[in-house]
């Protein structure tokens, strides 16, 4: 639907718009002029629109989530997780309504429920990003060049919610004598190497003695969760920490499921009264300690496989207090 509108300066501007396009506006000396390019405008854009086979531009969401499911998200090393994420799309009333239809007010209201719901913002964040790379998929590799990405519409409103927990004095100390206390070898070296390497949990369930060198104290990471290889290097408390399990030539380090360590963890969380504290908290407290040794940002990047710096940045929060002595 077009509409023309005066302008302060006295020249009329037309403002096209037509569902699966872009907005597009246009200012005249002449208001005849401006109604005339209008016209002609929408006019265009809707022939262009049929052109499109009619399966194509119908195309439910429902639809181009099944597709997206089989041709796109299965392929992710995180498929499970993205698999929730369409089945939740899949129950959501916009799933039905054409891809085509979709705008910018209705995830903004998705994003509404969901925060009103108690859904936590990066729960949402995921939810939002699964839609806006369906609809540039689509633009790219299914034909639909017409359709508009209803995310890039969204008012981009900060979502918060960006843990920036870290361990407090004593709280290491803690979970180490819970090991000792309990028995728990294994689990006390995986608690070090996630301190001092800032592995991820599959990362470390990973480990194979074959891409360990104790002597030069580097571990190798051929699969990683961004499918980027790295080296890490293992400092001296991680290389103690190593020597204590059972050496052998090749396997895994820990042959154990995530399960285990997630009972483990909790359990010592609990008993060791620590509010709040996750195990994936260990990598954002090693990373932050890189930055309070003088690690510049590649360096920490390096050890931590971070692939952009703004990512690296959302996982760092360097406490103040390490910059008083240097404040003097």
């Amino acid at each position: 639907m077009a509409n023309i509108r005066k302008r302060k300066n006295g020249r009329f501007q037309a403002v096209v718009r037509v569902m699966g396009f872009p907005i597009e506006t246009h200012s005249f000396d002449k208001l005849e002029d401006a109604t005339l390019w209008a016209s002609f405008r929408e006019r265009e854009l809707g022939e262009l629109m049929g052109e499109h086979k009619p399966a194509d531009a119908a195309m439910t969401l429902r639809e181009a989530l099944l597709r997206y499911k089989t041709e796109v998200a299965a392929h992710k090393k995180s498929w499970h997780q993205e698999f929730k994420r369409i089945a939740c799309w899949l129950r959501h009333p916009l799933a039905d309504k054409p891809l085509r239809d979709i705008s910018g007010a209705d995830l903004s209201q998705h994003q509404r429920i969901r925060l009103e719901l108690g859904r936590k913002p990066n729960t949402i964040r995921l939810e939002l990003a699964l839609i806006s790379h369906l609809f540039e998929v689509a633009r790219a590799d299914w034909g639909l060049e017409f359709l508009s990405n209803p995310r890039k519409a969204m008012r981009r409103a900060p979502l918060g919610g960006q843990r920036d927990r870290r361990l407090r004095p004593g709280e290491f100390e803690a979970l180490m004598a819970w090991c000792d206390r309990t028995d728990n070898p294994l689990f006390k070296t995986m608690l070090v190497l996630a301190i001092e390497t800032a592995m991820r949990r599959g990362e470390l369930l990973n480990l194979l003695w074959e891409n360990v060198d104790l002597h030069q104290q580097l571990a190798y990471l051929p699969d990683t969760k961004n499918g980027t290889p790295r080296t890490v290097p293992l400092s001296s408390r991680a290389i103690a920490s190593l020597r204590t399990l059972p050496s052998a030539k090749t396997g895994p380090l820990f042959s154990v499921h995530e399960n285990w360590i997630t009972k483990r963890f909790t359990t010592a969380r609990t008993e060791c009264e620590l509010p709040n504290l996750r195990f994936h908290d260990l990598r954002h407290e090693a990373v932050s300690r890189l930055f309070e040794k003088g690690f510049n940002m590649m360096e920490a990047a390096t050890v931590s496989g971070h692939k952009t710096l703004q990512m690296l940045k959302r996982y760092t929060h360097l406490d103040p207090r390490g910059l008083l002595a240097r404040l003097g």
